[in-house]
């Protein structure tokens, strides 16, 4: 498509008076109304919001440009979809030498990067440039670096489908922009802002930690942990409140002058107690506040140490824009950085160490944004619907509390840095301000206005406003006291993103100070247990135990809350694991608290039932939680507890890689104290939402089947007879063979092995014996998974194992000997298929190879491997096993195949054993095919033998249909569910 008519005028205007516009009169304001505004106009872009639509959801910010040193300290456009930023738009005037000059790059580069977008602009309409933003900007970088696109306004004519194929708003609607900015990725020098900054921070922690240890003997491990954590916060908070304006720029870049730092630095921490009211800052006690710091004032801090961290927050040792840092990068930053501690030696030296629960855990996960959303509005906008703003805030028409009522109160039970109560406040910011705007005569007016017009945001909410929002509805828990501080740092921060020291000097003026105290609604504590922890035991915990446990009384801690019913919304994501479990008392403590410590339980199966607990009626829940609390025999006790206590009304089962790094598939769902008789399930492939659902269903809730409370939301109506049909016929394979777990005989070894070497690392030789070498009998043949296939066994390499008594978990040797199936573990391929194949020989295999050891003569094992190769067991095993579903690496569990249904051959009818020994017979052929095509040279020979497979194995699987009693719809609705190869055959 050729440009259109109003960017061939645009570039015929600017050609016409190139001099003029290049003269360094000619300012950036101008260029933009004149030039860049008319070319994003054309470009599907709502400018200037004439639409109307509230600040929250504007197509482009203009941001407030705040000159500091030269720079401008904000971008000049934010370009955003559903509120959600896309890309900014860096202008300047003509004069500026775009393609040469690095400073305007490094500045877009920064600010983008900070931001974590993709791709950005630059652009004064002479000149544009779009960037790479993932590449982490470093002083004196090239103009060049990053750069994906160069052009001159004379190419805009000739490359404008280029451009609009890319920026336009309906082109990034249906995801050009994403897919370009995939495309045009960088491998190299990539650096994600989040990574990059909590590098950053965990080294401040390990400077902080050693020189605080160094100079301040007489702290505890716990002290030392708080006093870096603490001063860290407090510099981040006013370094990030310095790029938003709210305090006066290069404050702290000011103490590098000079001796004396960290007593000048407190200085600063003191006015700001002044000036905000923040447990942050809290030095003095006052009425009403607790907790008083009395001592982190006077720690003795090295010059140095503080000297240098102060000079990596500025421009131009910094990379960080901290105005256009989004709060859930710091979230994600803290979230993992309160994955580790400060520890103290002997000799009081500090070093950093993950925790315990972490490292068993594999790590720390942040919950993803669009997943806080979502989860907030299901549980907080469902409650907010049809509500007015003296409704949700329970206050009479003068402002004043109404009696008997309360606030809608949300928690988080276990909140980690925030991101839920941080989603949860954003969203009710946003719902009270459309709210107000519908009447701006009625609520900028009076004594106490909540809305104020900003000159050029339009109307917002007060900060007194917003510090009320924040305390009557937002609360919290967590065991760890500094996830509360960071928690709280979030939320303070948040407070502050909209105001500037215009605003803050008019509270005080007033007297009042700016930030709410959070004390009361932030708290450390244990959510699962209370004082009666305690009753009937000896008091004879030592102080460290107390921490731990930290026994939290709800209440007392949140007393009006509770003693009106309880909470409105619980929303969050609780820890995984039993690494959460700790000591015999409290696992005693959970089994006669709670119905779902059964068995062996996880931690979020208590957080579930003790979080539903504090639910008052007509209460909304939503939880991010892991897919196999659906179905696990261990969570039946929960499932049970839910089904008949409260009403399920989604479950969202997500994507992988929800969690970048964890291996872990999650689901949303969400839960009323209410009754209810359906809920819906949502299958989503997409990450973000960005799609709709794969697949929607919907459930009887009382038609759940309560032996097993199971709640598969795979299973298609149309498969229920067919499941139900294959189970009346069957036995479960467990009762005919016995599937091992996963075996790893080269585990770490202890002690010494025959040879007299110690085995430290794994005893493994991948490389072939050369025949004069002498093989000893330690020395064993290893296969892994990728190794079979159906009917086969085809090693892709000589792998040989030391295997022996010394190791540290010997297995038995029977689980290598006899006749036995092999099973892979991660079913591959399109088809999703199972895979087995048939041993009689000493073998051994890693973990990721599921042994099925046999050694009856009826059914033969033969007859058992055609069964768990065939189609109907890889339908059946799909719908009813959630690890089968996994986008990749998807599983076998040892469970699972002990559950496959067999058909149940009775020995004395001669027909059962007629189809038994033809289908015997058709694996031996089967078996027999595949060794041949193994050992096949030429293109024909393997071609011939390939079609024989199929033949072959098509008789099989008809076979499994007959003895199930499958009719032709059935087999129908089996093969159609079995996912296909790119040919839309099914794939052998």
């Amino acid at each position: 498509m050729s440009a259109p008519q109003t960017i061939r005028d645009l570039v015929d205007k600017f050609h016409r008076n190139l001099e003029a516009y290049r003269s360094t009169s000619y300012k950036e304001a101008q260029v933009r109304i004149e030039f860049i505004n008319p070319m994003f106009k054309e470009l599907g872009w709502d400018v200037d919001n004439t639409r109307g639509y509230a600040e929250a959801y504007k197509d482009v910010v203009h941001e407030d440009a705040i000159k500091v040193g030269g720079f401008t300290k904000a971008p000049d456009y934010s370009f955003r979809v559903g509120g959600t930023r896309k890309f900014f738009l860096e202008a300047k005037k003509p004069s500026v030498d775009i393609k040469q000059d690095i400073h305007p790059a490094y500045q877009l580069r920064r600010y983008a990067w900070s931001a974590k977008l993709p791709l950005s602009i630059l652009t004064d309409f002479e000149e544009l440039a779009v960037y790479d933003c993932r590449i982490r900007p470093a002083k004196g970088d090239k103009a060049s670096k990053a750069r994906t696109i160069y052009m001159k306004y004379t190419d805009y004519l000739e490359k404008w489908d280029d451009i609009a194929s890319v920026f336009h708003r309906e082109q990034v609607l249906k995801g050009s922009f994403d897919k370009y900015a995939e495309s045009s990725k960088k491998k190299k020098g990539t650096a994600e802002v989040d990574d990059a900054f909590l590098s950053e921070i965990e080294d401040w922690r390990v400077q902080l930690a050693r020189n605080i240890a160094l100079r301040n003997k007489g702290l505890s491990e716990r002290n030392v942990n708080s006093a870096v954590q603490r001063t860290i916060d407090r510099i981040l908070f006013l370094r990030i409140s310095e790029d938003r304006g709210i305090e006066r720029y290069a404050r702290l870049m000011a103490l590098q002058s000079g001796d004396r730092v960290y007593p000048r630095m407190c200085q600063h921490f003191r006015e700001a107690d002044e000036r905000y009211n923040s447990g942050l800052f809290h030095f003095q006690k006052e009425k009403g506040r607790q907790d008083a710091d009395t001592w982190t004032l006077n720690l003795n801090i090295d010059d140095k140490c503080l000297k240098d961290i102060i000079k990596r927050l500025y421009y131009p040792e910094s990379p960080y824009e901290f105005s256009v840092l989004p709060a859930d990068i710091l979230g994600n930053v803290y979230e993992r950085f309160l994955g580790s501690v400060i520890t103290l030696t002997t000799g009081h030296h500090a070093k950093v160490e993950q925790k315990p629960e972490v490292r068993k855990a594999g790590g720390v996960y942040y919950t993803p944004t669009y997943i806080v959303d979502y989860i907030v509005k299901n549980t907080v906008g469902k409650l907010l619907e049809g509500k007015t703003p003296q409704e949700a805030a329970a206050q009479t028409p003068t402002g004043k509390r109404a009696k008997g009522k309360r606030p809608i109160a949300i928690l988080d039970p276990a909140c980690g840095s925030g991101s839920f109560l941080i989603g949860a406040y954003q969203f009710l910011l946003d719902w009270y301000l459309e709210q107000y705007a519908e009447d701006t005569e009625k609520w900028s007016k009076g004594k106490n206005p909540v809305l104020y017009q900003h000159h050029k945001l339009g109307w917002r909410l007060t900060t007194t406003e917003r510090k009320r929002i924040l305390l009557d509805h937002i609360h919290g828990v967590d065991i760890d006291t500094q996830a509360v501080e960071v928690t709280k740092l979030s939320l303070l921060l948040k407070v502050l993103e909209e105001e500037s020291q215009d605003t803050i000097g008019q509270l005080e003026i007033r007297h009042q100070r700016v930030l709410p105290d959070l004390s009361n609604n932030v708290k450390c504590g244990n959510s699962l247990i209370g004082p009666d922890f305690y009753t009937g035991k000896q008091m004879d915990f030592d102080e460290e135990e107390m921490y731990r446990i930290n026994a939290f009384d709800w209440s007392t801690e949140f007393k009006d809350v509770m003693s009106s019913d309880g909470f409105d919304a619980v929303i969050g994501n609780p820890p995984y694991g039993y690494h959460q479990i700790h000591g015999r008392q409290e696992k005693d403590y959970f089994k006669k608290k709670y119905h779902a410590a059964l068995g062996s339980f996880e931690h979020y199966f208590l957080f579930y039932e003790r979080s539903l607990s504090l639910l008052r009626e007509n209460g909304k829940h939503g939880f991010i939680v892991p897919v196999t609390w659906l179905t696990i025999p261990s969570a039946r006790s929960l499932r049970k507890h839910i089904l008949e206590n409260f009403a399920l009304e989604y479950i969202i089962w997500l994507p992988e890689f929800v969690f970048r790094q964890a291996k872990v598939n999650t689901l949303v769902s969400i839960i009323s104290k209410n009754a209810s008789e359906h809920f819906q399930a949502e299958i989503h492939d997409s990450l973000g939402f960005v799609e709709p659902p794969k697949h929607i269903r919907h459930f009887e809730q009382n038609a759940i089947d309560n032996d097993t409370y199971s709640i598969d939301i795979f299973l298609e109506p149309e498969a229920v007879p067919i499941i139900n049909k294959l189970q009346s016929l069957s036995v479960q394979l467990s009762c005919l063979a016995k599937p091992c777990s996963g075996y790893n005989p080269y585990e770490v070894g202890k002690g010494m092995a025959p040879d007299g070497g110690k085995h430290t690392k794994k005893t493994v030789r991948e490389k072939p014996y050369h025949s004069n070498e002498k093989l000893g009998n330690s020395w064993k043949r290893e296969i892994r998974g990728r190794d079979l296939r159906r009917y086969s066994l085809e090693p892709q390499e000589d792998r040989w194992i030391k295997y022996g008594s010394w190791l540290a978990a010997e297995r038995d040797p029977e689980n290598f000997l006899g006749r036995r199936l092999l099973v892979q573990e991660v079913v591959g391929g399109k088809e999703r298929r199972i895979v087995a194949t048939f041993v009689d020989f000493e073998l051994y295999y890693s973990r990721d190879v599921i042994p099925v050891l046999t050694d009856q003569s009826f059914p033969n094992p033969l007859f058992l491997l055609a069964i768990v190769n065939s189609c109907l067991i890889t339908w059946y095993h799909q719908r009813l096993n959630p690890k089968a579903q996994k986008g990749l690496f998807p599983k076998v569990l040892v469970s699972d195949l002990r559950k496959l249904p067999i058909i149940d051959l009775d020995i004395e009818n001669r027909r059962d054993i007629e189809r038994h020994d033809k289908m015997v017979s058709l694996v031996k052929q089967m078996l027999a095919l595949n060794k041949k095509l193994s050992a096949a040279k030429s293109g024909d020979e393997k071609t011939l033998l390939q079609r024989q497979i199929q033949t072959t194995d098509h008789q099989i699987d008809t076979l499994v249909y007959e003895l199930y009693d499958l009719t032709d719809e059935e087999i129908a609705i089996v093969e159609g569910g079995v996912r296909h190869d790119g040919r839309g055959k099914m794939a052998t």
